[in-house]
C-alpha cells in the first residue's frame, strides 16, 4: 500500500476513534479516541503509518502548553508554600520508586514501563516519554488512561467522605491580586497579532524542545521546551496557545502511541489487570499519607492536601475542591508543581533506576 494512502487511512482512523470517544465519553477523548482507532486499524490490516519524527514536535508543543500554566504570581506564592511543595514532590519520588519496583518484581513488567507508569502525570505526555525511555508505550498509555478513570471515579467521593469527618482547618491564604500591566522588554519583539504570538509560543516550545533532545536527557525534549516556554512567559504578556490547539496535540499523540498496538499487544493485556488495579490501590494509600505529611507542614489544610496530590489535572482538582470544599488556589499551583517535576526530575531517577536494575 502506497504510504500517502497509508498516512491518509491513519488519520481517517484516529479521527474515527476521537468521534467513538467523545460519543462515550471517555477521558482525554482525542488522545484515547486516536489511539484507539489507530490501534483498531493496525491491529486489523499492519498498515498504520505516521512518521516517527512527528514525536518531537508533539512533546514540545506539549512542553509549552505545560509551561503556560506557570505564571510570575505563582513563582511568587511558591515561596508560601516550599514546605508542601519539597514533602509532595520526595513522597511521591519515593511513590515511584516503590510502586515501579513492585511492578517489576511481581508483575514482571520492564523496569521502564514499571516505573514510567508509576509517575504522577499527564497521560499524554508520560506515554510520549515512552519512546525516549524505551517503555512499552500501549501499556504506559493504558495504565495512565485507567489511573485517569479511577481518580475522577473514585477520589472526589474519598475526599467528599474525609471532609465529613476531619472538616477544613484555615490556613495563610495566597496572594491572589493582579500584579497589573507590566512593560516587559521581550514584548517589544512579540507581534500583538494573535496568530503571531501563538506562532512565537509553539517555535519557543519547539526551539526549546529540540535543545532537550540533543542534550540527551530523560524526556529532555518535554522539559526543556517547557522550561524555555516559563521563561520567556513569566517575562511577557503575549505568550499564549488556545486550548483547541492542544487537541491536534493529543490527536497526534494518541496516534503515534496506537502504532505501536498490535495483535501480540492485544495479547498481554490480560496480563495488566491486576498491575492495574494494584496501581489504583497504591495511589489511595499514598494519597492519604502524603496528605497528612503535607498538612503537618501547616501551610495547607488536609483535605487540599488530599485535592493537591490527587494524581489528576490541576484543574480539575481546583475545580472539583470549589464544589466540595478545600483551598482551590493552593491546590491549583501544587497540582501544577506536581505535573513540572513528572517531567523534569522523575525521568532523571527513572532513568537512574533503570540502569541499578538492567
Amino acid at each position: 500500500m502506497p504510504i500517502a494512502l497509508r498516512l491518509a487511512l491513519t488519520l481517517a482512523s484516529a479521527v474515527a476513534g476521537v468521534f467513538v470517544a467523545k460519543k462515550l465519553k471517555l477521558p482525554v477523548p482525542f488522545m484515547i479516541g486516536a489511539m484507539l482507532g489507530v490501534a483498531v486499524f493496525n491491529i486489523l490490516t499492519g498498515e498504520a503509518w505516521f512518521h516517527k519524527e512527528v514525536k518531537t514536535f508533539t512533546q514540545s508543543v506539549s512542553g509549552a502548553y505545560i509551561g503556560l500554566s506557570l505564571t510570575r504570581r505563582d513563582l511568587k506564592n511558591i515561596k508560601q508554600l516550599i514546605a508542601p511543595t519539597v514533602v509532595m514532590v520526595i513522597c511521591f519520588l519515593g511513590f515511584t520508586t516503590g510502586v515501579g519496583l513492585v511492578l517489576f518484581k511481581v508483575f514482571k513488567l520492564d523496569p521502564a514501563t514499571s516505573f514510567l507508569v508509576a509517575i504522577p502525570g499527564g497521560v499524554t505526555e508520560i506515554s510520549l516519554m515512552s519512546y525516549e525511555m524505551g517503555a512499552d508505550p500501549a501499556i504506559v498509555s493504558f495504565l495512565q488512561t485507567f489511573r485517569v478513570f479511577a481518580v475522577y471515579l473514585i477520589f472526589p467521593a474519598m475526599i467528599t467522605k474525609t471532609r465529613e469527618k476531619v472538616g477544613i482547618e484555615e490556613t495563610e491564604a495566597l496572594d491572589t491580586s493582579d500584579d497589573g500591566k507590566r512593560d516587559y522588554f521581550i514584548d517589544r519583539f512579540i507581534p500583538d497579532n494573535d496568530a503571531a504570538r501563538q506562532i512565537m509560543t509553539a517555535v519557543i516550545g519547539v526551539i526549546g524542545g529540540l535543545i532537550g533532545k540533543a542534550t540527551g536527557l530523560p524526556a529532555g525534549t518535554l522539559s526543556f521546551a517547557m522550561i524555555s516556554v516559563i521563561l520567556v512567559h513569566i517575562n511577557s504578556s503575549k505568550l499564549h496557545l488556545e486550548r483547541k490547539y492542544k487537541r491536534y496535540v493529543q490527536v497526534l499523540s494518541g496516534t503515534l502511541i496506537g502504532l505501536s498496538i498490535s495483535m501480540d499487544t492485544v495479547r498481554s493485556f490480560g496480563k495488566i489487570v491486576l498491575p492495574a488495579l494494584s496501581l489504583i490501590f497504591f495511589y489511595v494509600a499514598a494519597n492519604y499519607i502524603i496528605s497528612w505529611a503535607m498538612a503537618k507542614t501547616g501551610k495547607i489544610d488536609y483535605i487540599s492536601s488530599m485535592f493537591a496530590s490527587a494524581p489528576g489535572g490541576a484543574s480539575d482538582m481546583a475545580l472539583i475542591a470549589t464544589e466540595i470544599g478545600g483551598d482551590s488556589p493552593k491546590i491549583a499551583l501544587l497540582q501544577i508543581i506536581r505535573l513540572i517535576s513528572c517531567y523534569t526530575i522523575y525521568p532523571m531517577w527513572t532513568k537512574l533506576l533503570i540502569g541499578w536494575l538492567a
